[in-house]
């Protein structure tokens, strides 16, 4: 039961981010500040997500033992993006005058963590409907 509601509750909290937290922060704040608060929030979400998915998957690890390895990858990957994709990103981005390279490597890794990202989504709503 407890799954039932932290599965739901964690997908929420990440739409609510995507589609409400930053667009509104990039709308309001100017280019500046709008930098400082992303950069103090997607680790604080990634690893709200990374435990929150951590303790589903070992929950449902005992009924289903592949879905619980998905969702024990899933709480994985946002780890991934914390520790690793967010800092990548930021070193890029920190470049003041960009050469194609950096621009395109910008690109690939700002699409990979929303490819990611919204395949966890997706990965923890179907997940839901299994349980």
């Amino acid at each position: 039961i407890i799954v039932k509601f932290f599965i739901p509750f964690l997908v929420g909290s990440l739409i609510f981010f995507s589609l409400v937290v930053a667009p509104t922060t990039f709308i309001n704040l100017d280019q500046k500040n709008a930098r400082v608060f992303i950069r103090n929030i997607f680790p604080k979400i990634y690893l709200w997500s990374h435990i929150l998915s951590l303790i589903v998957g070992l929950l449902i690890i005992f009924y289903e033992l592949i879905l619980g390895l998905i969702v024990l990858l899933v709480s994985f990957g946002f780890l991934f993006s914390r520790q690793y994709l967010v800092k990548w990103i930021n070193a890029v981005s920190d470049i003041k005058v960009k050469n194609k390279k950096q621009k395109k490597k910008f690109e690939f890794l700002h699409t990979l963590s929303v490819v990611i990202f919204i395949s966890q989504i997706v990965c923890l709503s179907t997940i839901y409907f299994y349980i």
